[in-house]
């Protein structure tokens, strides 16, 4: 009968449509792109992934052309090129990506591209914390809080509280560095440790050693040098360039230690300024004793490295080093010849 043919047909049309389906979806799945599979892919090959990513970003991939931005900002399987990761952030950001956007906002607020401009960088992580982005919020707040005006800060107060009740480790630090200083209203040392403490607990190292400051300032000593440890350890050199002279103007002995072990960590990274930081600091006995001579050898890596100040540091050890061997010379060979000085311009290695 024609009627149970065509039911039959029917049935079988959604038997094969059943058995098709679930490998067109599997296809789909494939062929999308996503941020954190490109990251995977530039993690296992960097030059050829950003060869790909750079393809598919020029195909209007939303998500490649955010890798891509990430990837010509920190030169990984690329040279470094911050203007073009700029375009690309922007590209991405026009089309409504959140973090993109931020991105956008990053590079104006850190000159990475285009020249630093705070109230650019504010804009765009405006539009950014509208989209919902977490680290906009915290970074906005940041951007308000540099620009010093006492009007502004109910408002970054509100966007790092925000952040905090998202779980954002820098923002719950922050919103107790507000509790601690007063700068929303009475100042609230306990609230402030509180909150110090879910944060060090969870590995954020400024949180860490804002507590640590809090507890020696406690007569907690023992325990604040942990923590000031840990933040050492757990850290980037961003964070001990700045805390570094901090700990080092301290009157407590260990914690001027502390603080040039992070300026030797900082110099071990190879930055001539770091390497040049630290020579002074162990020349001048900034945790105890003045130590030239394991002073002299960062004060030629730095000079290595084209850093003035090293350079006529080093030119003048090599006169001093020269008139002292001429004098020991004479004292103990007089009428001997004279030993030829050590060119003032030869390499420093």
């Amino acid at each position: 009968m024609p009627g149970r043919r065509s039911c039959r047909t029917s049935k079988q049309r959604g038997r094969r449509m059943s058995t098709f389906m679930p490998v067109a979806r599997i296809l789909f799945k494939r062929l999308t792109l996503d941020t954190d599979r490109l990251q995977a892919r530039l993690a296992r090959n960097p030059r050829e992934a950003a060869h790909a990513i750079g393809d598919a970003a020029k195909r209007s991939s939303v998500a490649a052309q955010l890798v891509l931005g990430q990837i010509l900002l920190d030169g990984r399987g690329t040279p470094r090129n911050p203007e073009a990761a700029l375009t690309w952030f922007a590209r991405a950001a026009h089309s409504g990506n959140a973090e993109a956007r931020n991105m956008v906002g990053r590079c104006h607020e850190k000159g990475w591209g285009v020249p630093q401009n705070y109230v650019e960088a504010a804009r765009h992580f405006e539009k950014a914390t509208q989209l919902g982005h977490v680290w906009a919020k915290v970074n906005l707040a940041q951007i308000l809080m540099r620009l010093g005006d006492p009007a502004d800060r109910p408002r970054a107060f509100n966007l790092l509280r925000e952040a905090a009740h998202a779980g954002n480790l820098k923002a719950i630090n922050s919103v107790a560095r507000f509790l601690e200083e007063g700068w929303v209203g009475p100042a609230d040392p306990a609230g402030a440790a509180r909150l110090y403490r879910i944060a060090a607990a969870k590995g954020d190292h400024w949180a860490q050693f804002n507590l640590a400051t809090l507890l020696m300032r406690a007569d907690e000593r023992e325990r604040a040098i942990i923590l000031f440890t840990q933040a050492i350890l757990a850290s980037d050199t961003g964070f001990r360039r700045r805390i570094a002279p901090l700990l080092l103007e301290h009157p407590d002995l260990d914690l001027r230690r502390l603080g040039l072990d992070a300026l030797a960590r900082c110099a071990v990274a190879g930055d001539a300024d770091d390497q040049y930081r630290y020579a002074i600091a162990l020349k001048g006995g900034a945790a105890g004793v003045p130590d030239p001579r394991q002073a002299a050898p960062w004060f030629r890596r730095a000079a290595d490295q084209g850093h003035a100040e090293a350079i006529v540091r080093c030119r003048r050890m090599a006169v001093i080093r020269d008139t002292l061997r001429r004098q020991i010379r004479s004292i103990l060979h007089p009428g001997a010849s004279r030993i030829p000085a050590t060119p003032l311009l030869q390499p420093l290695r």
